[in-house]
């Protein structure tokens, strides 16, 4: 099984976002009954990618594994090399308008609808929240994997807070839909 996924540059930047990746792949399995949803991103994508079944490629930009009606699946998805060729806007700051945050309790919750999708809301989120709570560290926040246990609504007003911070290598926050724990976004800072 190889399916093609095609994307669009999302604002002024020049790989395929993470939260693309993850409507890329929800879309594609929009008929499927998934849950126990783990991502994990190894590398920036800067050409369209394929989507193969297995765990065998070493070249995969990112391992996925879940849940389809009950059924433990493998998929990856590796670069195909054809360009991308389109660019869409995006607005990350009209979702933190969107949010309260909280840095004594190293959380943020959205207060309102966004229109964005919500995977695109936990990780603006998220980069907010870790941007606010570590001002000084100098370098550029990456999504680098997203656990869900399962589908949520794109309208859901979640919130984000921070679990762990492993020295900057890797952070964990979860994402919470009334103070239920849905899932958890890691992030890593690559430094200048």
């Amino acid at each position: 099984m190889t399916q093609k996924l095609n994307f669009c540059f999302k604002g002024n930047r020049t790989y395929v976002h993470g939260t693309d990746i993850v409507a890329g792949l929800f879309k594609t399995f929009a008929n499927a009954d998934l849950s126990a949803i783990d991502l994990k991103f190894n590398g920036i994508a800067h050409t369209n990618l394929d989507l193969i079944a297995g765990t065998d490629s070493s070249e995969a930009k990112v391992n996925i594994r879940w849940q389809e009606s009950g059924q433990e699946k493998h998929y990856q998805l590796i670069e195909n090399g054809e360009p991308i060729e389109c660019r869409y806007e995006y607005d990350e700051s009209s979702i933190i308008e969107k949010a309260v945050l909280n840095t004594d309790n190293q959380l943020i919750k959205l207060s309102q609808n966004t229109g964005y999708t919500l995977c695109e809301n936990f990780v603006a989120l998220n980069k907010h929240l870790l941007q606010s709570l570590f001002p000084n560290e100098q370098g550029k926040w990456y999504f680098t994997r997203l656990e869900q246990i399962k589908l949520i609504s794109d309208d859901a007003l979640i919130e984000v807070k921070m679990i762990k911070n492993f020295n900057f290598r890797l952070t964990k926050s979860d994402i919470l839909l009334d103070n239920e724990v849905i899932g958890s976004v890691y992030f890593t800072m690559v430094r200048g």
